[in-house]
């Protein structure tokens, strides 16, 4: 992964990752094609195992939180502060791609296998729900999607550049979720 990143930054993610053979990726990682195949089916999922290797810290933190029973905005707080830190670490251009790669539906069922976010959220919304933090009226799978789609938002505007503070405005997002999944809103239905 990390060679293929580096060849991909160096000659630009616009083309770089069609420009590269894996040929080149194997031969900066100093594997034979045949290790390659092993891990990879395409050289393009090496951009989905970048999400998964998110997708996985993302889970290993909520899964922490919901054991030691923090409080919701403390579990997200953690859980969103491990996902940045760990996002931060890869050239915006290649998270871009990496998220592009994972809105191609075909792909992703395909050659994806590993946690979601969301599922990483459902687990910290659930325990909300048991100590009561956030509404029962929501189911807590819904709560996680929402949280995903604005959080998956999120990172792909930093990656475009469009924001500076990508802690900040993952932190802002999930507040404006947990506010309105609070017990005592009154929800429509």
């Amino acid at each position: 992964m990390r060679a293929a990143l580096h060849l991909w930054t160096e000659r630009g993610f616009e083309t770089g990752i069609e420009d590269t053979r894996v040929e080149e990726i194997c031969q900066a990682a100093g594997v034979t094609k045949g290790t390659f195949y092993f891990h990879f089916a395409h050289k393009e999922d090496i951009l989905l195992e970048m999400g998964a290797e998110t997708a996985t810290v993302l889970n290993e933190s909520a899964n922490r939180c919901v054991r030691s029973d923090r409080s919701l905005d403390d579990s997200l707080r953690t859980v969103l502060n491990a996902v940045a830190r760990n996002i931060k670490g890869t050239p915006p251009a290649a998270v871009s791609r990496a998220l592009a790669e994972f809105r191609r539906p075909h792909r992703v069922h395909a050659s994806y296998s590993g946690p979601a976010f969301s599922e990483a959220f459902e687990k910290l919304f659930a325990k909300a729900q048991e100590k009561g933090e956030v509404t029962q009226r929501v189911d807590s799978s819904e709560m996680a999607q929402i949280l995903e789609a604005l959080v998956v938002d999120c990172i792909m505007e930093w990656s475009h550049g469009r924001l500076t503070k990508l802690n900040q405005a993952l932190h802002l997002r999930a507040a404006i979720v947990t506010a309105g999944l609070h017990p005592d809103v009154d929800l429509p239905g």
